[in-house]
């Protein structure tokens, strides 16, 4: 059996990248995390990712429903199973969401609080006693800290959601809409009820998508002028490599190309990009990088 080629793979693409993954492929030459702050950075975009893709099996269960109902219809009575099964993945959906807002702020006390005043480490903390911060914190992200008012809602999800057993789903067969109810949580001194819960995941995602885009512009003003190491991709199992500057315009011709030194070797695969690239245009010297003043 002949030996499988390995195939091309593109892993630089910048138009995809919102800010925080700009800011996560590009902090390193200015801020130095720890290894828990590293994760921080991460997690604000994989656990928001892991929102959406529950959101997206959520809708997947959500014909269970219908078995629920012509059980009870028909027996007088229903296990609920898939009530249950939706209501637990719309629950983690909150979860992580509240995640990504929890990662945000960790990112914010990792660059923040050895310059500023009154920076609580916890972000419930940050939420409510944002005026209470002072020193260098600036004012526009307390803006935006002030301006998330759908904090509060996904707070109290959180915190219940912690403690207690899964909620339930029903479906109006009138309407199409799924709501959420949970006897153990209280709104105006009754049961806890959404009446569109799909509406309200959605929002909450457009809203913490939002925020978290307003912070990470403002931290990637804050980036210095530096060479970035960036993966562009692998051509049959080798690594090609550029270096860029994050203050410079973003796109995939930017940069310089760094692996070009081995994949002209004839003995080599060559990069299938080069016709194209602007950043092959724009080679860097042999040799070792030399970071930019």
């Amino acid at each position: 059996m002949a030996p499988q080629t390995l195939p091309t793979v593109r892993v630089f693409a910048p138009e995809l990248w919102g800010e925080v993954d700009r800011f996560a492929n590009f902090y390193g030459e200015t801020y130095k995390f720890s290894d828990r702050d590293r994760r921080a950075v991460s997690g604000v975009a994989t656990h928001l990712e892991k929102a959406i893709t529950l959101r997206a099996l959520a809708v997947k269960l959500r014909p269970g429903l219908d078995i629920d109902r012509d059980q009870l219809n028909k027996n007088g009575f229903t296990p609920a199973v898939h009530s249950r099964e939706l209501s637990t993945v719309i629950e983690a959906a909150v979860l992580e969401l509240y995640s990504s807002v929890d990662c945000t702020v960790k990112v914010l006390h990792a660059i923040y609080s050895k310059g500023s005043r009154s920076f609580p480490g916890s972000t419930r903390k940050l939420f409510q006693n944002i005026d209470k911060v002072t020193g260098g914190f600036p004012e526009e992200l307390k803006d935006a800290i002030r301006s998330a008012h759908w904090y509060n809602g996904l707070l109290y999800w959180r915190d219940e959601l912690t403690h207690l057993a899964t909620g339930g789903c029903s479906l109006d067969h009138n309407t199409g809409s799924v709501s959420y109810m949970h006897t153990g949580m209280r709104q105006h001194g009754n049961a806890y009820i959404i009446n569109d819960v799909f509406a309200w995941i959605d929002d909450a995602i457009e809203k913490i998508n939002a925020f978290t885009g307003v912070i990470f512009h403002l931290l990637n003003s804050t980036l210095k002028s530096a060479l970035v190491q960036q993966v562009c991709g692998f051509v049959e199992g080798r690594i090609l490599i550029r270096y860029l500057d994050p203050t410079e315009p973003l796109d995939f011709n930017s940069g310089r190309c760094f692996a070009y030194q081995w994949f002209e070797k004839p003995e080599n695969p060559t990069c299938p990009f080069v016709e194209h690239c602007g950043a092959y245009k724009r080679k860097m010297p042999p040799g070792p990088p030399v970071t930019a003043a």
